[in-house]
């Protein structure tokens, strides 16, 4: 059993988001990063859990990788707006 922060990666077949970051200026596509938090089920060696009692989502952006957070609702309507184009 593990708690607490795990890693960060992009969620794979999610519809990018042009938009401006707040961070460094850019304008490009930012992608859909998922991490785990909370209490997790895993073994001690890797960097995310096989379950996790919470998922925190946000937009990251690829030149700075300042990440904006986003709610359960928007990151599964990205989801499937990706799944959709494929």
């Amino acid at each position: 059993m593990q708690i607490g922060q795990h890693s960060v990666e992009v969620v794979k077949g999610a519809a990018t988001v042009k938009r401006l970051c707040d961070n460094c200026k850019n304008a490009c596509d930012h992608v859909l990063v998922d991490q785990p938090t909370g209490l997790g089920f895993g073994i001690p060696f890797m960097k995310r859990p096989l379950w996790s009692s919470h998922r925190a989502y946000g937009l990251a952006c690829p030149t700075c990788s300042w990440t904006t957070p986003l709610s359960k609702d928007e990151a599964q309507a990205l989801i499937r707006q990706g799944q959709a184009s494929t």
